[in-house]
């Protein structure tokens, strides 16, 4: 499935995909990208699981869904815990 359709797909449910990380300042200097990573906004995990069910989930503390050895993340909410002094 090439990213377009991906895109497609996304796009159809609600959702938009952004092309994020290393690429894009790859793009910006002008390096040739080997790696593109993507965030995902406006689906939850179960709605991106039934559009793509043969994807592979990677990770642990998040999940990251890995088609056609491209990465896709779900937008998330970074949360600091810790101890106070």
């Amino acid at each position: 499935m090439e990213i377009k359709e991906i895109a497609q797909i996304i796009k159809q449910n609600g959702g938009i995909l952004y092309l994020v990380g290393g690429a894009i300042r790859d793009e910006q200097i002008g390096k040739t990208i080997y790696d593109r990573d993507y965030c995902i906004t406006g689906i939850s995990k179960e709605d991106f699981t039934k559009l793509f069910p043969k994807a592979k989930i990677l990770g642990k503390s998040f999940e990251v869904f890995e088609i056609n050895h491209e990465q896709f993340a779900l937008a998330r909410k970074e949360t600091k815990c810790g101890i106070r002094s």
